[in-house]
């Protein structure tokens, strides 16, 4: 008899196309933001780098962080997986509008995998206080 397999981890690719959306959105999002801040002369055009290197950084630890809390397995392998595939969606988004003129590719490949080893971290193996070893007493 065969049992009935009842867990909730995904597939890897289909664990990594949810990292690639995510990565997507939050890209598209905060450079809206950015663009809006801009525009309103909220933010200088000079600082602009500053924000872009928090974007891809913050993307790319989000769609890792996804991408590994659907597949539940092989948390170091998930993460890089995510941020190569990520680092390949910006790479092709820029051959397809800016005609393949690359700039920075280097610094931007570093914000990707340094976002993705932050979330290839462990997660502390610790108890949390107050929940600790319940001992109990055998009754006479």
């Amino acid at each position: 008899m065969e049992t009935k397999r009842t867990g909730v981890a995904s597939s890897v690719p289909a664990g990594l196309a949810w990292g690639a959306v995510v990565n997507i959105v939050i890209t598209v999002s905060l450079g809206a933001i950015f663009a809006k801040l801009v525009d309103a002369e909220k933010m200088a055009w000079e600082n602009i780098g500053y924000g872009i290197a928090g974007l891809i950084l913050l993307a790319s630890f989000c769609g890792a962080a996804t991408a590994f809390s659907k597949i539940r397995r092989q948390r170091l392998a998930v993460c890089f997986g995510s941020g190569a595939l990520y680092l390949g969606i910006l790479l092709g988004t820029t051959a397809l509008f800016f005609g393949g003129q690359y700039e920075a590719v280097g610094v931007t490949a570093a914000l990707v995998f340094g976002g993705c080893a932050i979330a290839a971290l462990p997660k502390s193996g610790g108890r949390r206080p107050g929940k600790g070893k319940r001992v109990r007493i055998a009754h006479r």
